[in-house]
């Protein structure tokens, strides 16, 4: 019933988006000079579908979650702090925005920019239509470690996806040398930047948890570990980027898109890297989503 109900509200509010749209054409022109008349206007679609749909889903989820014995008041809080984050990333966003190629322009992004906002403002999306702000105790546990750790689970997988398009908007931008970007692109910069993300997050995560020792420590320690990783990762794909001084861009991606990777194996071999450079798969507390 929750999946069942979270499509229905994607698809009523995907219907009102494009409504509004068509007869609030003006509100398309403000995004647009927002935009600085770089002539996209997919980026403020996404948040404005997403500005809709998040009470709509919270509407049509909360029978389903009264049926199932949910929180609901604590449910609307979460939805209200998940659309106020959504309607302050908006602005963000367009400043943001400037870092990307242009779509009709020399290196052209395509739908980078806006596969970028969808990633970063996705997880609390998803947290809403799924139902999952909706938290059902269960015995032994309390409303407040439940919605902690919900929070907790939102917090990493947000910083995962922004730490993403963090490191793929440097590398799109990177001149330094201008040959040695695409080192810094694909997959370095995703890498360097979900693990970067990723401590971020866990390390938010931990002081989302209760105040003992244990909880902490599970989330604390790998934010250490994915931070080593990240700066071992941002390291590797600096130093491959300088050979765009002396080879064509081509030779870089050649070198440049297997060097992340050969890091890891390199890493498996060699202790001392091994300390630095460890993979590890990202993990969000129990039940966070459920």
């Amino acid at each position: 019933m929750r999946v069942v109900t979270g499509v229905v509200a994607g698809l009523i509010s995907l219907t009102l988006t494009v409504l509004l749209a068509v007869s609030r054409p003006e509100l398309l022109e403000w995004a647009r000079a927002k935009a600085e008349d770089r002539g996209r206007t997919d980026e403020a679609f996404i948040f404005v579908w997403a500005l809709i749909a998040l009470p709509l889903a919270g509407l049509l989820q909360t029978p389903v979650a009264r049926r199932r014995g949910a929180r609901i008041g604590a449910g609307w809080v979460l939805i209200a702090g998940y659309w106020l984050l959504v309607l302050l990333l908006a602005p963000v966003a367009w400043q943001a925005e400037g870092l990307f190629p242009p779509t009709d322009g020399p290196g052209k992004s395509g739908g980078v920019f806006g596969a970028a906002v969808g990633l970063v403002i996705g997880t609390p999306v998803y947290a809403v239509v799924s139902g999952a702000v909706f938290r059902t105790v269960r015995p032994g546990e309390t409303l407040s470690e439940q919605v902690r750790s919900h929070v907790a689970g939102v917090v990493v997988l947000t910083g995962v996806m922004a730490g993403a398009v963090v490191g793929l908007a440097c590398g799109l931008g990177f001149r330094f040398p201008a040959a040695g970007a695409p080192a810094l692109v694909l997959p370095g910069g995703i890498l360097w930047g979900m693990h970067a993300g990723a401590a971020l997050g866990c390390f938010a995560a931990g002081r989302l948890q209760p105040s003992s020792p244990a909880p902490r420590r599970t989330t604390t320690e790998p934010a250490l570990a994915f931070a080593r990783t990240g700066a071992a990762l941002l390291a590797c794909c600096l130093c491959v980027s300088q050979l765009g001084w002396a080879l064509p861009m081509w030779a870089v991606v050649v070198v440049g898109v297997p060097a992340p990777y050969l890091l890891f194996v390199c890493a498996a071999r060699w202790e001392w890297l091994g300390r630095w450079v460890t993979f590890r798969v990202v993990e969000v507390p129990k039940g966070a989503f459920t």
